[in-house]
């Protein structure tokens, strides 16, 4: 990553631009998320991708979406833990009811 200072304003080199644009697109990380974590402005992420021949607003839906999808799969997942775990308790439980009316 490489950025310098050019009459007051930050720029970035080539291989950073395309860092952020791979991160949006095959990392499918929304838009926000990469502004905040390499603190450049959803303004210049967006402009960089246009740049780039992508449509920024295409592709920060389909990332949300994707980070959406993720959230529901590990919903789901612990879910199905918690379900597990309940399966397994059952029938030790109607055991202890079992031994206490005998």
């Amino acid at each position: 990553m490489d950025k310098q200072k050019v009459n007051g304003r930050i720029r970035y080199d080539n291989a950073f631009k395309q860092g952020a644009i791979q991160m949006i697109t095959e990392q499918h990380i929304p838009i926000k998320e990469v502004s905040q974590e390499l603190q450049v402005s959803t303004h210049s992420l967006r402009t960089w991708l246009k740049n780039a021949g992508l449509n920024p607003n295409s592709a920060n839906k389909e990332n949300n979406q994707a980070k959406r999808i993720r959230e529901l799969e590990d919903n789901l997942k612990a879910a199905q833990k918690q379900l597990q775990q309940k399966d397994e308790v059952i029938p030790i439980l109607k055991k202890s009811i079992g031994i206490i009316y005998q």
